[in-house]
């Protein structure tokens, strides 16, 4: 009997294996692949020290230009320019038309007791440190691959330095922050707390920044990736958040002061902003301050070249709607849709470069620049991480070269700019047409001592006469060019800028007891007599 009670408990053999129920296979079907399929593990402090020390490594030689606010810039970039008190930052005609956050930040930051210069572009540089780590934070709460890689090529691109380094545009910084900190707890949706703090935030950053009223349709996007489905009990969430932006959008842009633009002019601006943009997310070998508007692409070319940069996105989606249920197809489309919605403000803006006239500028594009580097960068680690481990290993060595490529670009550019007579002089080079950044660059070498390793004295001439070609009114430069020729010997050519300063000014007594001794050293002594008798001590 003992022997026959025992007997159920022994182990049967494979043959006589009970079937087990479908719903069990299924699990073990599930639990067997997700093994297989490596989770994607948070970045540790490591990940955040290596991003951090690597971005304000290759940033950090804008802190040496000294520049902020510059005296040359003709185009108000902020309201705060113009602004005497903080105050001022928070009337209502204001916070329906500018970021009441961003302008007072301005004032905080004058209270600082640090040199301005280096304060405003160490504020702006923490922003954009934020902004990576809180695009770090949303990618893996989306369970992407390669998040680390995406916020640090982010956090290292070429294109942000113009956000960071020149004055006026510290609410792109603001607004992207925004914008990322809404996402990450939109996409945790853990308790009713995410939903409060979510709220809290979309309704600070409808009225910070206007890229960000497409919020509700992001955190769609971010559902629909997540769950795969269009269930409409997942997105009631949203509907609060949808009205919020409606109301806040008419409040705030109804009165946003635009340039009226025919239809076709301003299709052509935006053909070409998101051409550049594309380029200079993508492939940002050339970089610059600011880019020369190229009148030759507007509408009046043609209407095919206007609508291909918006073509390109067209075998995307369809590649998207041939592979609807598999989850990358539903990255692309999130990633995709993420980055137009993101980039429709830019697109519609005309940049202006220091003298007014038109250019393209890195900064109308920040807020979506993370979005398409994080598209590029988790489907290109996703493609070579899943082909085996020699995958893994080239995605390690193309990462590193990209990541080299990156802090070399930046942080020569950064360099570049670290000099204020280098970065006059590119800008001058850049805009031939222009006065203004040639009068800065004179003037910044003549603030230095007057000794420069850019431009010899014929190179400094040769600017000051194409200034005053167009500016011949301009008195004080043309004492400049007159000096120099005095010092250089060309006895002839300061003559003649010496008679007319004093035929069409009324100089100081300084300069003409200059004129009479080189009236003087000439044998022109009646001259001299005449410049001496102007003398009023």
């Amino acid at each position: 009997m003992a022997e026959a009670e025992a007997e159920p408990q022994r182990v049967p053999r494979q043959g006589n294996l009970i079937k087990p129920s479908a719903e069990a296979s299924d699990a073990e079907l599930i639990r067997r692949s997700r093994s297989k399929t490596p989770a994607c593990k948070p970045a540790g402090w490591l990940a955040y020290t290596v991003l951090v020390l690597l971005t304000v490594a290759s940033y950090s030689p804008i802190f040496l230009s000294g520049l902020a606010w510059s005296e040359y810039d003709q185009v108000e970039r902020s309201p705060y320019q113009s602004m005497e008190v903080w105050t001022d930052s928070w009337l209502p005609e204001i916070i329906r038309a500018e970021d009441p956050i961003t302008l007072s930040s301005y004032f905080i930051e004058r209270k600082i007791p640090f040199a301005q210069p280096a304060t405003h572009h160490a504020i702006n540089l923490l922003l954009h440190i934020t902004a990576a780590i809180l695009l770090l934070k949303n990618l893996e709460a989306l369970k992407l691959s390669a998040a680390f890689s995406a916020a640090l090529v982010f956090a290292l691109h070429p294109t942000a330095l113009q956000t960071i380094f020149w004055s006026g545009y510290r609410e792109e910084l603001i607004g992207l922050i925004l914008i990322l900190a809404a996402l990450y707890f939109g996409i945790q949706n853990r308790n009713s707390k995410d939903f409060f703090l979510l709220t809290m935030i979309c309704v600070i950053a409808y009225i910070s920044h206007p890229a960000a009223l497409v919020l509700p349709l992001l955190l769609g996007l971010c559902i629909f990736y997540q769950n795969g489905s269009f269930k409409p009990i997942e997105y009631n969430r949203l509907l609060p958040l949808l009205c919020l932006a409606l109301f806040i959008g008419v409040w705030t842009q109804g009165t946003s002061a635009t340039t009226e633009l025919e239809l076709g002019e301003r299709f052509g601006i935006s053909a070409q902003n998101l051409y550049f943009y594309l380029k200079q997310a993508l492939f940002p070998f050339e970089s610059a301050l600011f880019y020369p508007y190229d009148q030759t692409r507007e509408f009046n070319v043609g209407a095919t070249s206007n609508f291909l940069p918006f073509l390109l996105f067209i075998p995307l989606y369809i590649l998207v709607a041939i592979n609807f249920r598999k989850s990358w197809a539903r990255g692309l489309l999130l990633g995709l849709t993420a980055y137009l919605l993101l980039i429709l403000y830019g697109l519609s803006q005309a940049g202006a470069f220091i003298d007014g006239s038109r250019a393209l500028e890195d900064h109308l594009q920040y807020v979506a620049l993370p979005i398409i580097t994080a598209l590029v960068i988790c489907l290109a680690g996703g493609i070579v991480r899943s082909i085996d481990v020699k995958g893994k290993i080239l995605w390690r060595l193309g990462f590193t070269l990209i990541v080299g490529i990156q802090v070399f670009i930046t942080a020569s550019y950064a360099y570049t700019l670290s000099d204020r007579a280098q970065m006059w002089y590119n800008l001058s080079e850049q805009w031939p047409d222009s006065v203004l950044p040639k009068y800065a660059l004179i003037d910044t070498i003549e603030r230095s001592g007057g000794v420069s390793n850019i431009l010899n004295r014929n190179e400094t001439i040769e600017i000051i006469e194409d200034i005053l070609d167009q500016q011949p009114d301009s008195i004080e430069l043309r004492k400049k060019l007159a000096r120099i020729y005095r010092n250089e010997g060309q006895s002839t050519n300061a003559l003649r800028q010496y008679k007319r300063i004093l035929r069409d000014s009324e100089p100081n007594d300084e300069f003409l007891l200059e004129a009479a001794e080189l009236y003087d050293r000439l044998g022109l002594s009646w001259d001299a007599k005449n410049a001496r008798g102007r003398i009023t001590q």
